[in-house]
């Protein structure tokens, strides 16, 4: 699972993106609230190495995640600073 704390005013869609550089949509982040979104279990097998990418709603920045870790059950967490 995927937690998303969006501090930001802004809602912003929320994609994973996988080695290969594709990007999945996971869901939409509501702006200045917690969300949770389910990470599909074909992109987390072993230790799987994933980034997220927010792509605020009416703004041109889309920053992304580090690389990350994630094995099969794990709780990811993801927080969206204030603009």
């Amino acid at each position: 699972m995927l937690q998303v704390d969006n501090q930001s005013f802004l809602d912003n869609n929320i994609y994973l993106v996988t080695s290969g550089g594709a990007r999945i949509r996971l869901g939409t982040a509501t702006g200045n609230s917690s969300t949770t979104m389910r990470i599909p279990a074909t992109y987390v097998f072993g230790g799987t190495e994933l980034r997220f990418l927010a792509d605020p709603i009416g703004s041109q920045r889309t920053p992304i995640s580090q690389s990350i870790t994630v094995f099969p059950g794990d709780n990811v967490k993801l927080i969206i600073p204030p603009a």
